[in-house]
């Protein structure tokens, strides 16, 4: 009797009907496995739900350093969060008693194998095991996964179990030597640093405080214009400003074209995406955060169009069929021309990218037809024409370059257009470069010359990272893994270290979050260290590397780390307060006050009231009611309506939402008044009468207008530590 245990209930019932025609499907404890018969062998195919086993402390604490670990159901480590996953082991744990034999068919990679893994090894008694790998979950691939499956993957399993071992040891201890600090200093707040997000932290931190350093430097450009054509001239910036008062000088009405260049550029045929790339081109195109293409892609994956997401190369290999892909394409109407345009061609040779990973190839579609709506069309069309127009022939752009000379002084315009579209074409609208003709110019024409100007420009501070760039960023250091980068940047951003979506800027706290852990325990930021742990890793997949020496050595370089942080304790916890009040300082306010002029800021009070009031008080007693008990933060924007500033609105259980801060703004016309009859929508009520959350929100907050008392602003007294 053989066990296969998949990742995932959905990737368990496709298997089961991939490699058998007859299959029984059965519940136990609400939870779905399939048994099937195939060559006279029985055979049980059930899921996991992702890491149904966890390490925790043996004995409970909060005190660092800590090492007593060891794996336990995920379910026993946190009731409330997990309990989802105890029917999923009981489930393992009744056919783990039966079978003989165990299939790993987690997603090939270092997590998917711990969770097979530990699986194997503590919900089930088997002695022997053997892999399927698989890049795609269609029934072709699924099936000639299992006949062709090998030998259990215990070198991934194994760097995946050290991975989690040490990012156990590092996450939790560092984060208790944080928060202990800072309760020393009589304050308590969730921190968090660990190998990995310490030296992206440090990443951050660097560039804005070359943001803030910088300081501009003044220049100058000279423009004019010749057919409605802007030519700037030759010089470029000049530092000096008389230098440019000269040339502007003697620049006259006319000029003589003296120069006209023509070249030619190829521009080469992309390869197919990797995770990153991936990453990259949605934020550039739709603005999808890394983890949200994540979450795309592996739904994606899941409904079988396409192959496995979090794989690193860029290549795709002999082995895939692609001419049958491509025919399964050409079935739907939206990419029928252009695979039919590859098909004549004969272009059947997609262009390799660089980057290579030896479980997985390069993201591609399956073939198999997609009824995704929104944002998953969105991907999956990206990933298809990328796919496509990997086959097609490189792009080429007719580049021209206009030089002319007005008294001595040299000006030049340039212009490109796309000449030959070649892989374009099959890239559609995602290929945004833009045309720019210039009108045929002949050398010796001589042309009027007007709208002379100079202008007086500063030089720019280096741009900030996006959420996607940052994820480039890491892999370049080799920092993090593609499955855990984008984990990394969400985690920084809930800590309150970084803040921004179409640019992540670090807060005062997380620079000196960082400052003290490079004044006390520089280690931490020190990405050599971290990149020095990832490719121990990697030697332990290659089986180069004993997994118990990598965690014996990470073990010795953090408890000398822990020893000089206790030391230093007192310190750190004086330095992080400072830092935490001066930032929840900046956060609280919200604007000027209408009234007076002077600031107004977020007053909390006891039991979770809160308010915004006016810092004049008591001269101004302006204020604005706030819901109580809820997460409050100010937002950039003002109320389109009325122009006031508006805050972000979040309630446990509830959807968030923005509103504006005065309550007789009239966006809020409808808050707190008695709803319509029998329209959900509308009233935000329930068949059976009961107010939904969205509507709750909105009366409460409409009701606190006008009834909110007024306290003194300026006083910190009243006010609960968020």
């Amino acid at each position: 009797m053989e066990l296969i245990v998949a990742e995932k209930p959905k990737v368990a019932e496709k298997i089961a009907h991939a490699i058998s025609d007859k299959v029984e499907k059965k519940v136990h404890g609400g939870i779905s496995y399939y048994e099937l018969e195939r060559d006279g062998e029985e055979i049980f195919v059930a899921p996991a739900v992702g890491h149904v086993f966890t390490l925790v402390e043996k004995q409970k604490g909060s005190g660092y350093p800590s090492f007593d670990i060891e794996w336990v159901p995920a379910y026993k480590a946190n009731p409330k969060i997990a309990a989802y996953t105890k029917p999923y082991i009981e489930l393992l744990q009744k056919l783990g008693r039966k079978a003989d034999h165990f299939v790993s068919a987690c997603d090939y990679d270092v997590e998917g194998s711990t969770i097979a893994y530990n699986v194997f090894r503590f919900a089930t008694t088997i002695k022997e095991g053997s892999r399927m790998k698989f890049s795609a979950l269609t029934k072709s691939d699924l099936a000639e996964a299992y006949e062709k499956r090998g030998d259990f993957d215990y070198n991934n399993a194994y760097a995946g179990e050290t991975r989690h071992i040490l990012d156990w040891y590092y996450g939790i201890n560092l984060s208790r030597a944080l928060m202990s600090s800072l309760r020393a200093a009589s304050r308590y707040r969730v921190l968090s640093i660990g190998r990995v997000q310490g030296p992206a932290l440090e990443v951050l931190a660097t560039l804005e405080k070359e943001i803030r350093a910088f300081v501009p430097t003044p220049y100058w450009e000279i423009s004019a214009k010749i057919n409605e054509i802007e030519f700037m001239h030759k010089n470029g910036r000049f530092d000096h400003e008389p230098d440019a008062d000269s040339a502007y000088e003697k620049t006259n009405g006319k000029a003589e074209i003296k120069s006209v260049e023509k070249k030619e550029q190829d521009v080469p045929t992309p390869s197919n995406f990797d995770l990153t790339s991936l990453q990259m081109e949605a934020y550039r195109l739709f603005k999808y955060s890394p983890s949200r293409v994540m979450e795309i892609a592996q739904n994606l994956y899941e409904a079988s169009v396409i192959t496995y997401p979090r794989t690193s190369s860029q290549k795709i290999p002999d082995s895939i069929n692609v001419k049958a892909i491509l025919a399964d394409l050409g079935k739907t109407t939206d990419y029928s021309s252009l695979v039919k345009k590859l098909t004549q061609n004969k272009w059947f040779t997609p262009v390799q990218g660089k980057k290579e990973d030896p479980a997985h190839p390069a993201i591609h579609p399956t073939g198999l037809h997609s009824s995704a709506a929104g944002p998953e069309k969105n991907l999956y069309d990206l990933i298809v024409r990328r796919f496509l127009s990997s086959f097609a022939p490189k792009a080429t752009r007719e580049r021209m370059r206009v030089e002319a000379d007005s008294n001595g002084q040299l000006y030049a315009a340039s212009g490109s257009r796309l000449k030959d579209k070649g892989w374009v074409e099959f890239y559609g609208d995602y290929y945004t470069q833009e045309d720019t003709e210039l009108p045929p110019f002949k050398v010796g024409e001589k042309h009027s010359l007007n709208d002379k100007k100079k202008e007086r420009k500063e030089t720019k501070p280096p741009k900030r990272y996006t959420q996607a760039s940052i994820v480039s960023e890491l892999e370049d250091r080799h920092l993090g893994t593609k499955s855990t980068r984008s984990v990394i940047v969400d985690t920084l951003v809930k800590r309150g270290y970084a803040q921004g979506t179409s640019s992540l800027e670090i807060s005062d706290f997380g620079i000196k979050v960082c400052d003290v852990l490079m004044k006390y325990a520089p280690e931490i930021l020190d990405e050599n260290l971290t990149r020095k742990i990832e490719d121990e890793m990697e030697g332990i997949q290659e089986g180069k590397v004993n997994k118990d020496e990598v965690v014996k050595e990470g073990k010795e370089i953090l408890i000398q780390i822990l020893d000089k942080w206790k030391k230093n304790e007192a310190k750190i916890g004086t330095d992080l307060l400072d830092a935490l009040k001066n930032t929840e300082d900046k956060e609280r306010l919200v604007g000027t006050c209408d009234k007076c002029g002077k600031q107004l800021r977020i007053i909390r009070m006891r039991f979770g009231k809160q308010f915004i009031g006016c810092s004049g008080y008591p001269d101004c007693r302006n204020a604005y009611p706030l819901p109580g008990g809820a997460f409050v933060k100010v937002t950039e924007k003002l109320c389109a309506t009325c122009n006031k500033p508006t805050v972000f609105v979040k309630r446990a259980k509830a959807r968030p939402f923005t509103m504006c801060i005065d309550p007789k703004c009239p966006t809020k016309a409808s808050w707190g008044k008695k709803p319509e009859k029998n329209e959900t929508e509308k009233t935000g009520k329930t068949k059976g009468g009961e107010q939904t959350e969205d509507s709750k929100q909105k009366t409460e907050a409409g009701e606190t207008a006008g009834t909110v008392g007024v306290a003194d602003p300026t006083s910190d007294s009243d006010e609960e530590n968020p």
